[in-house]
């Protein structure tokens, strides 16, 4: 398989009061492409976010957010009001946080701590739970 893109979908319960709260998060003005009525697209570095109004279920699923510095992500979501987890270190791996949604679905935000790791294995995070 020749893989070009990839895109994660979220069902949301309301895609208006989604939109604020995603398009805060991640410090967006909107979303980058509107493909169909009722769906709006992020581009989230080389990945993209798609919400959309549907049954929201508690799949088990995580949207993971790798960014340069955990520590002012973690204040920053704090500011916003949201109650993520203290942030915790992998040994050799990452120091991360998990929080919500207002639907419930898991988000975690991660640094890469040894970067040995990352340029061994680029895009992927070693969190696993």
């Amino acid at each position: 398989m020749r893989v070009t893109s990839v895109t994660l979908g979220i069902p949301v319960s309301d895609l208006v009061k989604a939109r604020v709260w995603y398009e805060t998060l991640l410090q967006k003005r909107g979303p980058d492409i509107e493909p169909d009525a009722g769906v709006v697209e992020y581009q989230v570095g080389d990945t993209w976010l798609q919400l959309f109004e549907g049954a929201v279920n508690s799949n088990g699923g995580v949207f993971r957010i790798g960014v340069p510095d955990i520590r002012t992500e973690h204040s920053r979501l704090v500011e916003l009001g949201l109650t993520p987890t203290e942030v915790k270190e992998v040994p050799g791996g990452v120091a991360y946080c998990d929080f919500r949604d207002p639907d419930g679905n898991q988000l975690s935000l991660y640094t890469v701590l040894d970067h040995g790791y990352e340029s061994e294995n680029p895009g992927h995070t070693p969190v696993c739970r």
